[in-house]
């Protein structure tokens, strides 16, 4: 000490202070924060994984529906032998189409075995007529016109018609635009949350570091200066945090891969790591991730600590 002012503290950029003393690393506020936003990092990044697996799952459902079709025989009142002509004009008309890669007809046990989900392991009686099914699978590179074959197959063939499952790709569409939405307004809620939480723990930082900071601003540093060595212990906190909370999540989806019940969960969650398909937008948005727990406490510890280092001293 010199004429009683500490050595090297009205320099401009203080070496001594150059974020170490004001916010030690050890800092309480600093720790609380940043083991939460290791954990909403950790959410984050498993709500993106688990949205795009969501959306993975969707496409590859939508894919196989789309490329199938089913063709109904309905029994009707003019014989077994009409009845089995009926299913042959059928065949021989989707078999003709150019959009038709394969057309077969269904044996009556696999009939009853699709009804037996609802009426049980003794099904039907073996009198009851039932309509004949056709799994028809459609080319994908030249499909065919579902509406128009239909209306063929209904005016040339009585009791026929063809069900291209377009409800089923509609309710699928409808879960991938829920399953986006809920997606992004869980990150939306996450990043809320992690400024109002570099909000409190930057408060609660320069209130246990008053004294310091009341010294600092008596010798002639200025506010830029304080606010800056607070945004630079954020700014490295939210990069630690972003990583260490990503890195438990690709872990998490690890052991999805390895050890989940279900052969879908663990393909889809090995495909999230791999970037299987050349799908790599899981991996943006985990930088994504990791770039915004950047730039969130950075933004939020600059305009909290103004605004907080203005209060102090009009105050004081």
């Amino acid at each position: 000490m010199k004429g009683g002012k500490p050595q090297g503290w009205g320099q401009a950029r203080p070496v001594f202070f150059a974020g170490r003393n004001i916010l030690p690393r050890a800092h309480a506020p600093l720790r609380t924060f940043m083991v939460a936003m290791t954990v909403m990092c950790f959410l984050a990044a498993m709500a993106a994984g688990g949205m795009f697996m969501t959306w993975r799952a969707i496409d590859d459902w939508k894919a196989g529906v789309v490329s199938e079709a089913t063709a109904q025989v309905l029994p009707l009142e003019d014989g077994e032998k009409a009845f089995k002509e009926r299913i042959g004009r059928v065949m021989e008309i989707l078999r003709a189409d150019k959009g038709v890669k394969a057309a077969r007809l269904l044996s009556r046990e696999e009939n009853r075995a699709l009804l037996s989900p609802w009426l049980g392991d003794e099904g039907l009686p073996e009198d009851v007529p039932l309509p004949r099914l056709i799994a028809v699978e459609l080319n994908r590179d030249n499909p065919p016109d579902i509406k128009a074959l239909d209306g063929m197959l209904r005016a040339k063939v009585p009791g026929a018609r063809l069900d291209a499952h377009g409800h089923w790709v509609l309710r699928l569409s409808d879960m991938a635009r829920t399953a986006s939405w809920l997606g992004m307004a869980i990150l939306a809620a996450i990043a809320l949350a992690a400024a109002i939480l570099v909000a409190w723990a930057a408060r609660a930082a320069l209130e246990s570091n008053r004294a310091t900071i009341e010294v600092l601003h008596l010798v002639g540093a200025k506010d830029r200066f304080i606010a800056r060595q607070v945004e630079r212990r954020f700014l490295r906190a939210g990069f630690v945090s972003a990583v260490s909370g990503v890195a438990a999540a690709i872990a998490a989806l690890g052991l999805m891969a390895l050890l989940a019940p279900s052969e879908g969960i663990r393909e889809g969650a090995w495909a999230m790591l791999t970037g299987e398909g050349g799908d790599f937008r899981v991996h943006a948005t985990w930088l994504m991730i990791i770039i915004m727990a950047m730039l969130i406490p950075l933004i939020s510890a600059r305009t909290s600590v103004m605004r907080i280092l203005r209060g102090m001293f009009r105050q004081g």
